[in-house]
């Protein structure tokens, strides 16, 4: 694996787009736009490393488009997933810090460097990320995300919720030296970032930059939007129970192998949607509405309503999120920002 020498840091783009998804036709922009973002960064000492996980549209093409001597590319021959494929290209990281982020995302022209001069200020810091926008597919802006900066204050908070945005980070290398399960495997379909980010908390200071300097796309077609899970619902629950784990004990039941522990929690929350079966329609339809989707809101919040219509949950939801859904469409069809109009520098 190739390195730049001199380059402080490594900024990894992971992109996968697979046939167990269906196929979208913007995500070859959403991947150029986010190429774009890093290389047009305000600190430019890194190395950018495109990592291709068995895609099957053009997404290949465009990314080698680029003639730029900072990028790397590798491509795997076959879809692994985002935790096996990053779990082994991080160990060729040779930088002083590193980032992994998303190719649907982008990140605004000052974001490396605010958070690279952090960690330089501030050696006791492990890691560094950032507040940040949510963006729907076309990339207006619908939700700002403001995260907190004390340390204290997201030890506490990390425990109900995850308390960084795994992709807007960036971590020096010694991350990956402590701990060698970069990615844990029982995350291997969601919420993996946020259990490294809790797990880095536990141990060592980290914060975020106050600013909104990343820019979270919400796909539609993504897999964990189009096939929503109780356990996908809830891995945020286990991230903190984990925690909690590690502060008494020392450590968590994944580190002791002791694996059924873990599931036992995720088996108690699951009983609960199986006592009331409408209740999962229901989570999903507040979760969809929360990250801009109110298509999707719309249709569990129904399949709620059908389920047990007379049931009073069902009953006050169902006007509930048909007022949220108007309130979001009035205030995206009067307030339409494009995140590309906040990355030009003044």
């Amino acid at each position: 694996m190739g390195h730049i020498l001199g380059s402080s840091t490594s900024a990894l783009i992971y992109h996968a787009c697979t046939s167990k998804v269906q196929p979208n036709p913007a995500v070859p922009i959403f991947i150029k736009e986010a190429v774009e973002s890093i290389l047009n960064q305000t600190f430019n000492d890194f190395e950018l490393w495109i990592v291709d996980d068995g895609s099957t549209d053009e997404s290949i093409a465009i990314a080698k488009s680029f003639n730029d001597h900072r990028i790397n590319f590798f491509s795997n021959g076959t879809n692994l997933g985002r935790v096996i494929t990053v779990n082994q290209i991080v160990k060729s990281i040779s930088t002083q810090y590193f980032t992994v982020t998303d190719a649907d995302d982008g990140s605004h022209p000052q974001r490396l460097e605010k958070q690279i001069n952090f960690l330089e200020s501030n050696s006791d810091f492990m890691m560094c990320g950032t507040s940040f926008w949510a963006m729907d597919e076309k990339g207006f802006l619908f939700r700002k995300m403001k995260l907190l900066t004390d340390v204290g204050e997201l030890r506490s908070a990390a425990l109900y919720q995850s308390q960084f945005l795994g992709a807007s980070t960036v971590m020096r290398k010694q991350v990956i030296d402590n701990f060698p399960e970069f990615y844990r495997t029982y995350f291997i379909d969601n919420f993996a970032d946020a259990d490294l980010t809790c797990r880095i908390l536990d141990r060592h200071k980290a914060t975020n930059i106050n600013e909104l300097l990343y820019f979270y796309r919400i796909v539609r077609s993504s897999a964990s939007r189009k096939k929503v899970t109780v356990r996908n619902l809830n891995l945020h629950l286990l991230v903190g129970f984990l925690s909690r784990q590690r502060r008494d004990q020392g450590q968590d039941c994944l580190q002791r192998n002791a694996i059924h522990e873990a599931d036992e929690f995720m088996n108690k929350i699951q009983k609960k949607y199986n006592s009331e079966l409408s209740f999962f329609y229901r989570h999903q339809a507040f979760f969809h509405l929360y990250w801009g989707l109110p298509g999707m809101a719309a249709s569990e919040i129904w399949n709620a309503f059908k389920q047990r219509p007379l049931y009073y949950k069902n009953f006050l939801s169902l006007p509930l999120v048909i007022f949220r859904i108007g309130i979001y469409l009035l205030n995206r069809s009067v307030n339409k920002v494009h995140f590309k109009e906040l990355i030009v520098l003044k």
